[in-house]
C-alpha cells in the first residue's frame, strides 16, 4: 500500500467521524524509556502509530513522542513519510509551527528493522477537528484570529521553502494559552521539487480542504495551502466543510468545477470582510488569490473589528436641531429648491458617508449594525422617516411670512370656503404633528437603549456611532516578524483550555 492508498483510506469519512476501522492493537510503551524520554501516557492512536504524551529527561521538559507502528516501518512509503514529517519540521523556529526535538529508532520484535520516533512539542490543548466533533462553530473574530497565526505559521514555511500541502482543522493544534501551531508536516514537500515525495500523478491531500492544483497534480506553490486554509476555517465558521458528498472523489469534483456558496447564505453572522477574505482564498485559481502572506495578513489585520463609541442621546438631539435648522435655511432662501436640495444632501450623504452635512459637523455617522455602510435603501428610508422636519419648516416659513396676505385672501372668499381651508389646515396641522410627535417619541428611545438606537434605527437595522479617524484605525505592518502572541485573542485563550479539559480522542484521530 503507497502512500497516497493509506491517505485515501484515512479521508474517507466525513470530517469528524470516528467510524474508521481501529488500527491493529499493540502492546503499550506506557512507563517504558526510549532513550532519554519517559513514556508516561497515551494522547492518541492512528493508522500510521501512536503519540504520548512523556518527559524528556535530559532536559527535564514535558514533549510528546509519537512512535511509528512496527508493521508500517516495514513499509518504504510510510517510512519516508514518517522521516520527512520530522525534517520538515525541525526546520522552522517559529511559535505557530509544532516543533521537533529529536528522532531515533527503537528496536522490535521478530528481528524486523528498528522503528522510527520522534520526539516534539507537548501541546497541553487540542485540535480544531476536536471543537468541529463536538459539534461547535467558531465565532468570527476568533476565526480571524487563529487565521492570522495560521498564516504567519505558513509564512515561515513558504520563506523556508516547504508546502505544507494538509492543512485541516486536525493539524492546527491550540495550546491552553491561545497560540495556534501547525502540526503534521508529513505531506510537506520542498518547493524546489522532490519526486519522491509521491508517485507521478497521484493525489496527496484531504479531500475536504484539497486545492483544485492539487487534486489534479499540477504543479505547487504556497497557495495551495492557502486554499487548504481558507476550506478549513469556513468549516469552522460554517460548521461545514465547502463542499461535500458520498465519496472523496465526489468531494474532489467539486473543488474543480462546482462553484462556491456565498458564506452570506451560508453563515451571514460572518462579517462581510471575513467572507470575502475567505472566499478569495477558495478561487479555483491559484493567481485570483493573495500574491503572498503578507497581503493575506493585511487584509486580516483590516478586517478587525473597530472599537465604536455610540453617539449618545444628546448628541443624537442636536443633529436633529440642526438639520431642521438647516432644512429650515434652505427653504427660506431658496424655496421649493431648497426642499429638493435639502433631500438630496441628506439622503446622498447617508448613502456615501453614513453622515448628513449636521452629522459630519458633530462627528458621527450612520451605519449597518454589521458596521458596513448603509446603502442607498436604508439611507433613502432615513429620509422618508425624517420628513417632518423640512415640510414643518417650510410650513412655519410659509405662514410667517405669508399670513397677512392669507387673510386678505380669506376676506373676499366665501363664508364655506373659508371653513373648508380652516378644516384642510387643521387636519394638516394634526396629522404633521402627531408624526412629529411619534418621531420624537422613537427618538426619545435611544435614551434608554444600550446603543442609543431610535426605534427607526431598529426598523433599518442602523446604528449612530462617532465616526473613527481612518489615521488611527489604520491596521499595523505585518510584513514584520514580530511575535504572533500580539494577534491573539482571550477567546482563544478560553478554546484552548476547554479543549485540554476533553478526554483524549478515539482510535485513528492522529
Amino acid at each position: 500500500m503507497d502512500d497516497s492508498q493509506a491517505l485515501a483510506e484515512t479521508v474517507a469519512a466525513p470530517p469528524g467521524a470516528t467510524s474508521q476501522p481501529s488500527a491493529p492493537a499493540i502492546a503499550s510503551l506506557e512507563g517504558t524509556q526510549l532513550d532519554h524520554f519517559h513514556i508516561e501516557s497515551l494522547l492518541g492512536r492512528g493508522g500510521m502509530g501512536e503519540v504520548y504524551a512523556a518527559t524528556d529527561t535530559s532536559l527535564d521538559r514535558p514533549v510528546a513522542v509519537k512512535v511509528l507502528r512496527a508493521e508500517v516501518t516495514e513499509q518504504a512509503p510510510m517510512t519516508e513519510r514518517f522521516k520527512r514529517e520530522a525534517r520538515a519540521q525541525a526546520r522552522f523556529n517559529h511559535p505557530n509551527i509544532v516543533h521537533i526535538y529529536y528522532i531515533g529508532t527503537r528496536p522490535t520484535e521478530n528481528d524486523g528493522p528498528d522503528s522510527l520516533f520522534f520526539a516534539m512539542e507537548r501541546i497541553d490543548g487540542g485540535d480544531l477537528q476536536d471543537m468541529l466533533a463536538a459539534g461547535d462553530v467558531m465565532p468570527p473574530e476568533d476565526a480571524r484570529q487563529a487565521m492570522i497565526q495560521v498564516a504567519q505559521g505558513l509564512r515561515a514555511a513558504q520563506r523556508a521553502g516547504v508546502i505544507h500541502r494538509d492543512i485541516k482543522p486536525s493539524n492546527l493544534m491550540v495550546s491552553s494559552d491561545g497560540m495556534i501551531k501547525i502540526a503534521d508536516f508529513g505531506l510537506a514537500k520542498p518547493m524546489d521539487g522532490d519526486s519522491a515525495i509521491t508517485q507521478d500523478g497521484a493525489m496527496v491531500g484531504s479531500p475536504y480542504y484539497i486545492s483544485p492544483e492539487q487534486a489534479v497534480g499540477d504543479d505547487l506553490d504556497f497557495r495551495a495551502d492557502m486554499y487548504s486554509m481558507g476550506a478549513t476555517f469556513h468549516h469552522l465558521l460554517v460548521g461545514e466543510p465547502p463542499f461535500d458528498g458520498p465519496r472523496p472523489m465526489a468531494v474532489v469534483a467539486k473543488h474543480l468545477s462546482e462553484d462556491l456558496p456565498p458564506l452570506s447564505k451560508r453563515a451571514p453572522h460572518v462579517p462581510p470582510v471575513l467572507a470575502k477574505i475567505i472566499e478569495r482564498l477558495l478561487q479555483k485559481k491559484p493567481e485570483k488569490r493573495y500574491d503572498d502572506y503578507d497581503q493575506l495578513l493585511e487584509e486580516l489585520e483590516k478586517a478587525a473589528p473597530k472599537a465604536r463609541a455610540f453617539a449618545p442621546f444628546w448628541t443624537r438631539a442636536a443633529a436633529v436641531l440642526g438639520d431642521f435648522i438647516l432644512a429650515g435655511l434652505l427653504i427660506g432662501f431658496l424655496g421649493w429648491i431648497g426642499l429638493v436640495l435639502y433631500l438630496a444632501l441628506v439622503t446622498v450623504g447617508h448613502g456615501w458617508r453614513g453622515q448628513s452635512p449636521v452629522k459630519y459637523l458633530l462627528g458621527i455617522e450612520v451605519r449597518r449594525d454589521d458596521g458596513e455602510p448603509i446603502g442607498w435603501l436604508r439611507s433613502a428610508g432615513r429620509t422618508v422617516v425624517s420628513l417632518w422636519m423640512p415640510i414643518l419648516a417650510g410650513g412655519l416659513i410659509a405662514l410667517s411670512s405669508g399670513i397677512p396676505e392669507l387673510l386678505d385672501q380669506m376676506e373676499s372668499l366665501r363664508a364655506e370656503s373659508i371653513g373648508d381651508l380652516q378644516n384642510l389646515l387643521i387636519a394638516a396641522g394634526l396629522s404633521h404633528g402627531v408624526l412629529t410627535v411619534l418621531y420624537f417619541l422613537g427618538l426619545g428611545v435611544a435614551m434608554f437603549h444600550p446603543q442609543r438606537k431610535t426605534v427607526h434605527d431598529m426598523l433599518l437595522g442602523t446604528v449612530v456611532v462617532y465616526r473613527l479617524d481612518p489615521k488611527v484605525v489604520s491596521p499595523a505592518s505585518t510584513s514584520s516578524t514580530s511575535s504572533p502572541l500580539a494577534s491573539r485573542s482571550g477567546k482563544l485563550e478560553e478554546l484552548g483550555k476547554k479543549l485540554s479539559t476533553r478526554p483524549p480522542p478515539p482510535d485513528d484521530t492522529i
